[in-house]
């Protein structure tokens, strides 16, 4: 059926909800672009019988939100939908155009910890944790939250075994060390940008580029034996040993953070989190999900001089300003975009985009009108876009600002738009009140 997916766009699901861009799936699934409440969402579409999607009675920051859930004939044939939370940005997308940095994984595990904590609290499976079910929705980082199981419940849709799927899940068995399993799989895999080998007993082998903490996190996530790997708590543990010990009061200027994390009845209640659970509050509270997918080193790709030039719009030629514009009562001059560079991004990078990404950064323009400095205004986006919109904006040109006809420094935001159709620009002075 997977290759007839796309071919439902237009469908009205329901009598509600319509098909539009297909974003993907499997020989089983498909996902599309839809509308819930006026507001942007995304339908799966399963085979076979609906389904108890325990993911609609959860509520958790790093969960994908279900929307709705129910069951539609298509030509006699039987469907279960859900509707859930659009992600702007998937995990695997990132992957497959580099691999994260050590900063970026300790970013990733947090919110992913912290996810599969509650629902470990809640007697839950995820079951099928993978880097295409962790995403990026309203700046939070986040994983899917349909086809949730309970712990120890047997069945399921029928899908292909991978890697990802712990060896127990063959044999009917699925609970939490099965989710840290699938979590160490994805954890190499993102930060090598390839799974693990296995060898002749079929156990994993770790490529020797992975680097610590995380060499010996994915080792103790991918023993055979399920109670011999470590908890998530465990895990959370490692990454912040320093935790246990609070260190001395000192001025510090937090990051902005999302609200924390709800604390259900039972999540202290269950053996297997009780002793270290605080050490995974605290993890989450300090990693949080501040920032999704950056890296301080992925640049936009080196371009030629000839492909630079074709990027570099110079806009309408305007009169000088002091031809097109009377100063002020103060003898001042507003200045003008004089040439706008539009950012170097690959194809293969656009087509990780879901939706749009903003990028404000502020620019100090000196008094020739060449940009002086470049700066951030929009910490929570993939850095990789980021960079991207610094190092255009470091090659703008500006026609300067004048005060009593004298040249002089001014300030502008400047805003870059991705999408996987093109990049939109708009820009505007700053002035001195702001």
């Amino acid at each position: 059926m997977a290759e007839n997916w796309a071919q439902w766009e237009g469908q009205l699901v329901a009598d509600e909800f319509r098909l539009g861009r297909y974003l993907g799936g499997t020989e089983h699934s498909g996902v599309f672009l839809t509308e819930s409440g006026g507001e942007r969402a995304a339908i799966k579409l399963l085979a076979g019988e609906p389904r108890h999607e325990w993911g609609s009675e959860l509520t958790h920051p790093h969960l994908i939100r279900i929307l709705r859930t129910g069951r539609w004939e298509r030509n006699d044939t039987p469907l279960h939908y859900v509707v859930m939370e659009y992600a702007d940005e998937v995990l695997a997308g990132v992957i497959a155009e580099r691999a994260l940095t050590v900063e970026e994984a300790r970013e990733l595990l947090g919110p992913v910890l912290g996810a599969l904590a509650y629902l470990h609290a809640q007697g839950l499976t995820h079951g099928h944790l993978k880097p295409a079910n962790i995403l990026s929705a309203g700046e939070q980082l986040k994983i899917s939250s349909d086809g949730l199981r309970k712990a120890g419940e047997a069945g399921g849709p029928p899908r292909a075994s991978g890697l990802y799927d712990a060896p127990e899940i063959a044999e009917g068995h699925i609970g939490p060390p099965a989710d840290v399993w699938s979590l160490g799989v994805t954890l190499v895999e993102a930060l090598t940008r390839r799974l693990p080998a296995l060898n002749g007993g079929g156990a994993p082998v770790l490529p020797e580029s992975l680097p610590e903490p995380f060499r010996e996190i994915a080792s103790h996530c991918l023993h055979l034996e399920p109670e011999r790997r470590w908890t998530v708590s465990q895990i959370a543990a490692h990454l912040a040993p320093a935790a246990l010990t609070p260190p001395p009061p000192r001025a510090v200027s937090m990051p902005p953070r999302p609200e924390p994390d709800p604390q259900p009845a039972g999540l202290f209640a269950r053996p297997y989190t009780a002793p270290v659970i605080a050490v995974l509050v605290v993890v989450i509270g300090i990693i949080g999900a501040t920032r999704l997918f950056r890296s301080q080193t992925a640049k936009p790709p080196a371009s030629s001089p000839q492909a630079v030039a074709s990027r570099e719009a110079t806009p309408p030629a305007a009169p000088p300003p002091s031809a097109g514009e009377k100063p002020s009562p103060t003898g001042r001059v507003r200045g003008k975009v004089a040439k706008q560079v539009t950012p170097d991004v690959s194809p293969r990078a656009r087509q990780t985009i879901q939706g749009r990404i903003r990028v404000r950064v502020a620019v100090r323009v000196d008094a020739t009108g060449k940009v002086a400095e470049a700066k951030l205004e929009t910490p929570r986006v993939s850095r990789y876009f980021a960079n991207a919109a610094l190092e255009a904006a470091r090659r703008w040109k500006f026609l300067p600002s004048e005060v009593e006809g004298r040249p002089v420094a001014s300030s502008w935001v400047l805003e870059f738009e991705f999408a996987r159709s093109g990049t939109q620009m708009h820009s505007r002075p700053v002035s001195r009140s702001e």
